[in-house]
């Protein structure tokens, strides 16, 4: 009899055991659960990038002038020859001028004069220098603009709408997370105020708008690639301009 009891007992002492067992586990299990649920929350929270707008140096006093191409000539397909003048300025690797053609990635030149082979089609010329940093010389006479056809093409349409030209980020362009996206563009029209107009920097979702003509740093970029746009907008609608040049798209890494 006190053996049954006594084998009763222990049973019973091992069911408790393994019961509170079983709860001390689907309590650490839900513990585990919620601390991972917290913690995915906090992953997926992404701070927003911070913008900042600065003045680079500028030098008024440095000219540029395309001698050629004449505005609206039209070329036979091949090499078409393009000079240029520089006063106040030197010119060379360290510091070249910058051409953009149809309002594409601009590329250095080292020399004034040179050709460039181009198909048939409409194109707009835009030349501009650099300061010492390598940003964009903004100022009246430190750029200049051409339109020409090659090959017949039709011309552009005549009108006064201002426009961009993006000179940097570069498409692709790849930066350490430590180091700040620099935009720098240059505005061809009278001026912000006066032709009613924003500039607008967006990354991804965010967004920066600026009434003055300035680059801007961002900065606390999440690695992986962004989607910058650059783009001008009625101060007064909110809408884009429906210029050809007024908007530019460029995809960036950060590593």
């Amino acid at each position: 009899m006190n053996y049954w009891f006594k084998f009763l007992g222990a049973a019973f002492g091992l069911v408790l055991m393994i019961s509170c067992d079983s709860s001390t586990n689907k309590t650490e299990s839900s513990t585990v659960q919620q601390n991972e649920g917290q913690l995915s929350a906090e992953e997926q929270m992404v701070e927003p990038p911070v913008f900042e707008k600065f003045q680079p140096n500028m030098n008024p006093d440095a000219m540029l002038d395309i001698y050629n191409p004449f505005g609206n000539e039209d070329f036979e397909i091949g090499k078409v020859a393009f000079s240029f003048n520089i006063r106040n300025h030197g010119l060379g690797q360290k510091n070249p001028l910058m051409l953009s053609l149809n309002g594409g990635t601009s590329k250095p030149y080292s020399q004034p004069n040179f050709q460039l082979d181009l198909n048939k089609g409409t194109y707009r010329a835009v030349a501009y220098l650099l300061n010492e940093e390598g940003f964009a010389l903004k100022e009246y006479g430190n750029y200049s603009a051409r339109d020409f056809t090659v090959g017949g093409s039709k011309p552009f349409p005549e009108e006064d709408a201002p426009y961009l030209i993006l000179h940097l980020p570069n498409e692709a362009q790849v930066y350490p997370s430590d180091v700040p996206v620099v935009v720098d563009f240059l505005y061809l029209g009278g001026g912000l105020e006066s032709d009613g107009v924003e500039v607008h920097v967006e990354v991804d979702d965010a967004v920066y708008t600026l009434n003055e003509i300035a680059s801007v740093k961002i900065e606390n970029l999440s690695k992986g690639v962004h989607r910058l746009k650059v783009s001008l907008i009625d101060a007064n609608s909110g809408k884009e301009l429906d210029g050809v040049f007024s908007s530019y798209t460029r995809n960036i890494q950060i590593q």
